[in-house]
């Protein structure tokens, strides 16, 4: 399988995200190089943001094995099958509440001002490439995507 898809998004815009999601995630690992703007640090801080750093993490690696071979940037060409079991069950998306995950896992470790901005755009942005994936879903798989989309939250709990 093609594992690049079409972009659901404007590219500039997708680009964008996908820079913000690494960078946060990489404030994490860069914590001494911009300790002057850091807002607040403690130890209960800096075990929070391992925490749900390491949790997102896992949560993104179990989803991306639970897709298997029908893994793809973006909206896949070739046909694909939807995948309802494992994370997928209590998550449509758990690869991308996993990267969440990371980055405020990333903002709890490394307080400061630009990593929440990038934590906020790594949000927004992905929230609206899974808009248009959902709208994806549902072309391609009808009746049995309205099915699973009405039983399993966009992220988790009523979200």
């Amino acid at each position: 399988m093609d594992p690049l898809g079409k972009s659901p998004i404007p590219l500039p815009l997708l680009i964008i995200g996908k820079t913000a999601m690494i960078a946060s995630w990489l404030l994490l690992f860069l914590k001494s190089w911009v300790s002057g703007g850091i807002l607040y640090d403690s130890a209960v801080t800096r075990a929070a943001g391992i925490f749900l750093f390491t949790l997102g993490s896992a949560m993104a690696i179990l989803s991306i094995v639970n897709l298997g071979r029908s893994i793809s940037v973006g909206i896949p060409q070739q046909q694909t099958e939807l995948k309802t079991h494992g994370l997928y069950r209590i998550s449509r998306n758990p690869i991308y509440l996993g990267a969440f995950l990371m980055c405020a896992g990333s903002c709890l470790y490394t307080l400061h001002i630009v990593n929440i901005i990038f934590f906020a755009i790594t949000v927004l942005e992905h929230h609206a490439i899974i808009k248009k994936e959902e709208l994806f879903l549902e072309e391609r798989f009808g009746d049995r995507w309205r099915e699973y989309k009405a039983r399993v939250p966009r992220y988790v709990g009523s979200f």
